[in-house]
């Protein structure tokens, strides 16, 4: 059977388009050209004109255009190492998460320090790399990031954790690792809650909300250090006073 090659519906210019890009190349995403050492350079070119954009327009008015134009490149050279913006958000947040992971692993390692002034250095380390890089608080909270991404971010927190919990262990050895996990993550939790207004505070704020972090998280962490039948004299006042008859209590 003859096919017919005219199409009366084909729109001209399309028709045109298509004539001249049949014998030219045409770039296309390729996960495999940031392999070698010139294609990973310019990939990493790329990501820190997207941080620049990221940070200065947010996530959400960013477009791969002005990415390509902070980068100095053309969309289409962009798009032969990101196939959209949500692949760029996603590459920068697992990097920079990879990178924070690191820099709290490399923190107090022969165990020198005492247990507050670890977790101070732990949080000030936090602190300081989130206001260093304000895109990467940015996207974990409004890019829609791939599954790896998501995945660095998790072991990121997992590391937070692991610090804190070891130390608990360390500093009261008959707790369980799942109690001092527990505590752990609850001091993360503390710690994003405050880093949220601390990041968006002024920079005249920024002091107060800094030590109001530090007292909160060691405030909620120093108890658990307390042997288990030690109760704060305040609470063991309160105790004995209500177990005394009152026809027998003195006013203070």
């Amino acid at each position: 059977m003859q096919v017919d090659t005219c199409i009366p519906g084909l729109d001209a210019s399309l028709y045109l388009y298509f004539s001249l890009c049949e014998n030219c190349s045409v770039a296309v995403f390729d996960s495999n050209r940031k392999r070698n050492a010139r294609g990973e350079q310019r990939r990493q070119d790329l990501l820190q004109a997207a941080a620049s954009v990221f940070i200065r327009l947010g996530y959400h008015e960013t477009t791969t255009n002005a990415i390509a134009l902070e980068a100095g490149v053309s969309p289409a050279t962009l798009y032969q190492f990101f196939p959209n913006k949500e692949a760029i958000a996603s590459a920068l947040a697992s990097m920079y998460a990879s990178q924070m992971a690191d820099a709290e692993r490399a923190l107090d390692p022969e165990h020198l320090l005492s247990f507050s002034d670890a977790i101070r250095q732990l949080l000030d380390l936090c602190i300081r790399f989130n206001q260093e890089h304000p895109d990467f608080h940015t996207l974990v909270m409004n890019a829609p990031l791939s599954a790896d991404a998501r995945d660095e971010k998790h072991a990121l927190g997992q590391v937070f954790v692991d610090f804190i919990a070891e130390r608990l262990q360390r500093a009261r050895p008959e707790l369980s690792r799942r109690e001092s996990n527990r505590h752990a993550q609850v001091a993360l939790m503390i710690f994003r809650g405050i880093l949220n207004e601390l990041l968006s505070a002024t920079r005249k704020s920024r002091p107060r909300l800094r030590h109001a972090m530090h007292d909160a998280i060691l405030g909620y962490l120093q108890p658990v250090l307390a042997p288990a039948n030690t109760t704060p004299p305040l609470q063991r006042r309160r105790r004995i006073t209500s177990e005394i008859p009152a026809s027998r209590r003195q006013s203070p």
